[in-house]
């Protein structure tokens, strides 16, 4: 009896430890479930203006500093209630709780569905913005998030995926289009949640003028996977950023550093 006891521990430990091994990898929202989202971002932005003599004075006389050094941060606190699951699809209220930015005033909601894992604004709800500001926020809202895209995989511990985003800078009467390739690696696995490690590349894809460009930028983060709730509960990241560019009349040299912090918290609905 003992022996046969004994067997079936060994059993059981055995399949505990290899499913720690292994994780069904897919991120988005699921029903009856709601998420309070809080984040955070702090940035320092260093520029160097380079140029003839003149530009320099109409720099000095038009009160800008050369160079010019400044620091910001950025505070978003939200929650999302997502409703029953109809078919293939349901409902997704966005409440905006905190922020600091003057377009995103607390109180602020999104009403919005989820069909078949792509998020759909139907409207939004503001005491403060006017009509063409909400059809300019409602495709901004909804691009943003339905942009990035994660795999559904089943991964093991040290396996990773690779993605990519865009995001767009301007520069004076130039836009630059930059690449953000961000690769996660599953690094281990523990009461219920997947760690991972992020390491990105910043790379310049295209731009509105064809100007010399030249661009250096690295990040690197963690990454906390709720594996049951198949939602990211906390992401982390560093970035560092060079930029040389030189225009008609100027050149510019950009240093910037971001840190970016955010935590979400999920609830099932009772």
């Amino acid at each position: 009896m003992k022996k046969t006891l004994l067997f079936f521990l060994l059993i059981l430990i055995f399949t505990s430890c290899k499913s720690q091994k292994t994780i069904d990898f897919k991120v988005g929202y699921l029903p009856n479930f709601n998420y309070t989202l809080l984040q955070k971002n702090i940035s320092e932005n260093n520029i160097t203006y380079n140029g003839s003599e003149d530009f320099l004075q109409r720099l000095e006389n038009n009160g800008i500093e050369n160079p010019t050094i400044t620091k910001d941060s950025s505070l978003l606190k939200s929650i999302s209630k997502t409703g029953k699951l109809d078919g293939n699809n349901f409902p997704i209220e966005i409440e905006l709780l905190e922020s600091n930015n003057p377009t995103l005033n607390p109180g602020t909601k999104f009403y919005a569905k989820s069909i078949d894992g792509v998020t759909k604004i139907d409207s939004i709800y503001s005491s403060t913005m006017t009509e063409a500001k909400k059809r300019i926020l409602l495709s901004t809202m909804e691009s943003m998030m339905n942009q990035i895209k994660y795999p559904n995989k089943k991964m093991k511990v040290g396996e990773s995926f690779e993605q990519n985003n865009p995001m767009t800078m301007p520069i004076g009467e130039v836009t630059i289009v930059i690449d953000i390739s961000s690769i996660y690696t599953l690094n281990k696995i523990s009461n219920g949640i997947g760690y991972f490690g992020l390491d990105q590349v910043y790379k310049i894809k295209s731009a509105t003028k064809d100007y010399e460009m030249k661009l250096d930028g690295t990040g690197k983060g963690q990454v906390e996977y709720d594996i049951k709730k198949q939602f990211f509960t906390k992401y982390y990241s560093e970035m560092e950023m060079d930029l040389t560019t030189n225009l008609e009349e100027f050149g510019i040299e950009l240093q910037t550093k971001t840190i970016t912090e955010q935590t979400t918290e999920i609830k099932a609905r009772s």
